[in-house]
């Protein structure tokens, strides 16, 4: 018996050498032959039992029990007389043998098994560890990432020493901590997929409760944390498909990913992702202004396009759990703080901070503040200018690292004619170099921002504080930036995004000279709304003539959609003839949907006449529809007569589908003969569908003989469809010889 011989060889012949001695015992005389409840009795098994092993339909999972059973009937066949010529088969000894090999067989087989299924799981396993290590941001097991890593704020040390290092004081945990990890908990035991939004102000300490949650959460060590850092790595990150189960991915400061074009299409594929099987986890955190406005609704009557935030604002608010962590400690939380006495960092922030914001303190958020406040003398004063300057830029849509030229040329603005008088040759280096000057050496007034895909930080731009960056949110919020902001603006910015918000805050606050500039420079870089945003905020400020002169300049670049938002401005407001005026020059430039929803808002409006002269403007300008769907109106209002006209209207200048209308109409007035003939005029204007549309309004009135007629004239005039068409009607109608018959009359 050759050990590497299959299962199913050795079971094969060990189930038909049963139903062998089965086939003996049967044979044995009546006196001498057990029977099957007999050996089942002496083997203390089940009559079944017995049967299923002497049949071959079931392995005797118990050798010893079979070993007697053959002995039992070995015995039996020694009475009858022919043990001897069955020696071999009875042998109980052999059946032991053939047993044991049976169960090696299959344990060497379950081994292979095994081994293969391990083989192919380790390749798959390796195949995915070698997509997700390509990621700019790859992933790693949860308990290797450290506090600095992902970007938990350093804190004071609390110390006079020296020594530099990544200060992370004691934590003390806080009701939001508790609800925190507890949301986690019951997402990772539900086994889905699943969201979690921690929201808050700057430096409130968001980060770092979601670091501890992650950390302290038994379960999770051993899962992957993937931790893009921008939005394209983010989207790198979901066409990997690197949120795999047993994954957290890890979205600190979640707003800066979410702003955008890229950041909608983030949000709209991590949607799809978070409706697959889990487990796996997003922990997102986001700035509670900036939650706010990603999750605020459109303008009503607003479409997607003008809602820049559409899958943004799905995601957030239909995220698993949002969990809101306070700007201050609370008196049980400053109570507790008090028994950490061997922390110099949490004594530190106790002693100095104001109305509990012990976590703005720890992150220097509040020393930042008090050097900016009390900056107004030389040369601290040219400091506050450059951080001033980059406060005004964050606040009005430049929400990227700023440059500093801008700030150089931005920053007399915001100094007196007495800071400038004194400033020195070296003002601007030295003023730079303060604003990046970490205080309490943990955070500046200005950073350096990191090289995207290198070592050491770009040169020549900063990055605003992120408490700095709120705190200027505040105070300055109606403050109107200087002359010399917009102009280092149009110097010094060249993403057309942030060109074309610069433009409309200028409009808004009244620099329209420098709105312009900015909106040019927009739609040189690509933009091609800019201009139509600065129109719109004119009309709506009462200058018509700047808004239509920068509608042409809109037309010019190839974007005529300006001239159609101010006709439906000016005809809103009743000036009808301005509105039909520069629908007409939408039409001219190229874009006749001015024209169509003027026709629309006349014939609500009840102005039927002026309706129907807008309508044919339109088919002049190549909307060929735009009687058709006047004739449609005037049909729903119950005005068959005028909705004939202009059907035929339409018709007669090339619009072919309103025969369709017309057929309809006359065949509903009773006009059989008169619908035949609009049919056939269609047709012999090359369009037969008429002829096929009034045969199925007859097959419905129940005149298949006409019907059959007129899906052979369309035949006859080239609509190949006809009959086909007829016959799926007829099929529906459940007349299944008649359908078939269509197919080939």
């Amino acid at each position: 018996m050759a050990e590497d011989e299959s299962v199913a060889a050795l079971e094969e012949r060990f189930f038909d050498d049963l139903q062998r001695v089965e086939l003996l015992r049967r044979r044995l005389p009546v006196g001498v032959r057990p029977s099957l409840r007999d050996l089942a009795g002496r083997a203390q098994r089940s009559h079944n039992t017995i049967d299923n092993w002497l049949s071959g339909k079931a392995f005797p999972a118990d050798v010893d029990v079979l070993v007697k059973v053959i002995a039992d009937i070995g015995q039996a066949a020694a009475r009858g007389g022919i043990a001897g010529r069955e020696a071999v088969l009875l042998d109980p000894g052999r059946w032991r043998e053939r047993h044991g090999a049976v169960n090696r067989a299959r344990v060497r087989e379950a081994e292979q098994a095994r081994q293969g299924h391990q083989a192919s799981a380790a390749l798959a396993h390796a195949e995915i560890r070698a997509r997700l290590g390509a990621l700019s941001d790859p992933p790693q097991r949860l308990d290797r990432w450290t506090a600095s890593q992902l970007r938990v704020h350093p804190s004071i040390s609390g110390t006079t020493s020296d020594a530099p290092g990544f200060v992370l004081p004691s934590y003390i945990e806080r009701p939001h901590d508790q609800q925190l990890r507890q949301v986690l908990q019951t997402a990772i035991a539900g086994g889905e997929a699943a969201l979690v939004v921690v929201r808050g102000g700057s430096c409130t300490g968001k980060t770092r409760a979601a670091y501890e949650a992650v950390r302290r959460i038994g379960g999770l060590a051993d899962w992957d944390l993937v931790f893009p850092r921008t939005a394209t790595s983010a989207l790198e990150v979901l066409a990997a498909r690197a949120l795999i189960a047993r994954t957290v991915l890890w979205l600190d400061d979640a707003h800066q990913l979410l702003a955008g074009h890229a950041g909608e299409a983030f949000a709209a594929g991590l949607l799809s992702r978070l409706a697959q099987p889990g487990p796996a986890l997003v922990v997102a955190t986001l700035w509670d202004a900036a939650f706010t406005e990603l999750t605020a609704p459109p303008c009503e009557g607003a479409d997607n396009s003008a809602d820049p935030h559409h899958h943004a604002r799905a995601l957030l608010t239909d995220a698993t759990a949002v969990v809101r962590v306070p700007p201050v400690f609370g008196v049980d939380d400053l109570r507790e703080l008090d028994t950490r006495g061997g922390d110099p960092a949490l004594a530190a922030a106790r002693r100095s901070s104001r109305d509990g914001r012990i976590a703005q303190t720890l992150a220097a958020g509040l020393h930042l503040v008090d050097r900016y406040e009390s900056a107004y003398e030389p040369p601290a004063c040219y400091t506050r200018a450059l951080v001033t300057a980059a406060m005004d830029a964050c606040r009005l849509g430049w929400d990227a690292p700023v440059p500093d030229g801008f700030l150089r040329d931005a920053a007399p603005g915001y100094l007196t004619d007495e800071q400038r008088t004194a400033a020195g040759p070296h003002w601007f280096t030295s003023a730079l170099a303060d604003a990046r000057a970490q205080v309490q050496r943990v955070a500046a007034a200005l950073e350096p921002v990191p090289r995207p895909g290198g070592m050491g930080a770009q040169p020549g731009v900063s990055r605003l504080a992120d408490y700095l960056d709120a705190h200027g949110r505040a105070i300055r919020e109606h403050a109107a930036p200087p002359p010399t902001f917009w102009t280092a603006a149009a110097d010094h910015a060249t993403d057309a995004g942030h060109l074309a918000r610069l433009s409309q805050e200028a409009e808004a606050l009244g620099f329209h000279h420098d709105a312009e500039r900015l909106a040019r420079l927009a739609t040189d870089a690509g933009h091609s709304g800019a201009y139509d945003a600065l129109a719109e905020m004119r009309e709506r400020a009462g200058d018509q003539q700047g808004a239509e002169r920068l509608a042409q300049l809109a037309a010019d670049t190839g974007n005529p959609r300006c001239y159609a938002a101010l006709a439906w401005m000016r005809e809103r407001t009743g000036d009808r003839q301005g509105g039909e005026r520069l629908a007409r020059l939408a039409a001219n430039a190229g874009n006749p949907d001015a024209l169509r929803n003027l026709t629309e808002m006349r014939e609500r409006a009840g102005d039927r006449d002026g309706a129907e002269r807008l309508a044919r403007l339109a088919v002049s300008a190549g909307d060929k529809d735009a009687l058709r769907r006047l004739g449609l109106a005037r049909e729903r209002a119950g005005d068959r007569q005028g909705a004939e006209r202009l059907f035929r209207l339409a018709a007669d200048a090339g619009q072919l589908r309103a025969y369709n209308s017309l057929v309809r109409l006359r065949e509903l007035a009773g006009d059989r003969q008169g619908a035949e003939e609009v049919a056939r005029l269609a047709a012999d204007a090359g369009y037969p569908r008429c002829y096929t549309a009034l045969a199925w309004l007859r097959e419905r009135a129940g005149d298949r003989h006409s019907a059959k007629r007129l899906a052979q004239l369309a035949t006859d005039a080239g609509d190949s469809n006809a009959f086909r068409e007829l016959a799926k009607l007829w099929e529906r109608a459940g007349d299944g010889p008649d359908a078939d018959r269509a197919g080939f009359e």
